[in-house]
């Protein structure tokens, strides 16, 4: 009914000069019938060009869902005539892009935006690291290589960068390794990657940042000098370039991981043609079962957003756990309570199947359930329901990573007594 709905409507647009742009409604769900209309268009987005930010997950939550101008009629009267309640809170995601570029612009010294940029990293006293790194604003994939590469040569000793394979496009997909020394490969490694959702950039820029604090504080705090000193780190920020760089352009690859994929072509988080079949997913997976990696890794972190969710496996179906539940669920809650301490920011934990929907073959229970991580999160970082959604106003970049981190590092410390590295700290 949905599917035919939205057909005689699609059919009868008009076009006109605003096609380009885009709205984002805000659908609340009040009982399961509104749910049941919401999945049956969440399921067959992709026909109609609309991306849900939000997914429909539960009666008495809400869906935020981005509508090319040239449907908003059609969602309008779809809306209206089941009686399901919405309100626009992006009348213009084009424009907020542009007002967000701007405002990062009268920061810049009054000198463009390469040049300001320059000067504010040249000023930076807030990071030891000699290879500065601008965390007041998004930056492109070349400027994150650059630095990772920038961090190599000012310390070769204990950070090495390391490529995982190309892109598509030809883009080689780099994270760096951290670890003293680094030539050392027995130690127990520690995995953390962002950006396979090209649209989450705070997430990558969230991962730029746990590099900075383990390259900047090494040597001087100890904690830090610990964690260098005991494990290994692979970081890779942004697991899909090719969509960052052109942001919709790519496949949805967090859905392209063998376990519990959904094979059906039509839907919303169809994984591919089989599983592994974009070079971004099956680089993963090679790196993490390569010799380097495979048995040692002790933990498995990838960064999305948006919900403040700290979620484990399983993913694939409601109501279903994994042996050692218990561990992942109580490192879990530590983790979001100690990312609270910061900003107050609240995260919810849970299996990602019962806090959000079922999300087939992704890379968190791929990594628990193959890679046989002990640790295998999911994090779904800020805002819960902001109205900007994924676009992250840039004055909130620095606190998401800096409460991220705090969390992350109770996840380190559990790596840690894994190994009878640590005491746990009371």
């Amino acid at each position: 009914m949905v599917l035919l709905f939205l057909t005689c409507f699609f059919t009868s647009s008009n076009g006109t000069p605003l096609q380009n742009s885009f709205q984002v409604f805000r659908i609340n769900l009040e009982n399961e019938r509104e749910l049941d209309i919401l999945k049956s268009l969440y399921e067959n987005a992709h026909d109609y060009s609309l991306d849900f930010w939000k997914p429909p997950t539960k009666a008495g939550t809400f869906s935020d869902l981005m509508v090319p101008w040239k449907m908003t009629s059609n969602i309008t009267a779809l809306l209206t005539t089941n009686n399901i309640t919405y309100n626009v809170i992006i009348s213009d995601v084009s424009q907020l892009m542009r007002e967000e570029e701007i405002s990062i612009k009268r920061k810049n010294y009054s000198f463009g935006t390469e040049l300001g940029s320059f000067f504010r990293r040249f000023n930076d006293e807030s990071s030891k690291n000699k290879a500065k790194y601008n965390f007041e604003e998004y930056g492109s994939y070349t400027q994150m290589t650059d630095w990772m590469k920038k961090i190599q040569i000012h310390y070769p000793s204990f950070t090495k960068v390391f490529q995982i394979g190309k892109t598509h496009e030809g883009r080689y997909i780099e994270g760096i390794k951290i670890g003293n020394s680094i030539n050392d490969t027995k130690k127990r490694a520690v995995w953390i990657d962002g950006g396979i959702h090209a649209r989450e950039w705070a997430a990558m820029h969230t991962a730029l940042y746990f590099i900075n604090e383990l390259v900047s504080n090494y040597g001087s705090d100890p904690t830090i000098s610990k964690y260098v000193d005991s494990i290994n780190f692979y970081i890779v920020p942004c697991l899909n370039p090719d969509g960052y760089e052109f942001s919709f352009s790519a496949t949805d690859n967090p859905m392209q991981y063998e376990t519990g994929s959904n094979s059906n072509p039509c839907s919303y988080n169809y994984q591919g043609r089989k599983p592994f079949s974009e070079p971004e997913s099956s680089a993963l997976r090679d790196m993490l079962l390569s010799p380097e990696l495979k048995g040692k890794t002790d933990a498995y972190i990838t960064m999305h957003t948006y919900a403040q969710f700290w979620m484990y496996p399983w993913g694939n179906r409601p109501d279903s756990y994994t042996e050692d539940f218990a561990e992942l669920k109580t490192v879990a809650e530590e983790a979001a309570e100690a990312l609270k301490s910061s900003y107050g920011t609240k995260y919810k934990t849970g299996t990602g199947a019962d806090l959000l929907y079922s999300a087939s073959g992704a890379s968190g229970d791929w990594a628990k359930d193959t890679a046989k991580v002990k640790y295998a999160y999911v994090l779904e970082l800020r805002p819960a329901s902001a109205l900007n959604g994924f676009i992250l106003n840039k004055n909130e970049l620095l606190p998401t990573a800096k409460e991220t981190w705090i969390g992350v590092k109770v996840v380190i410390d559990a790596v840690l007594r894994l190994n009878g590295l640590q005491q746990k700290v009371t």
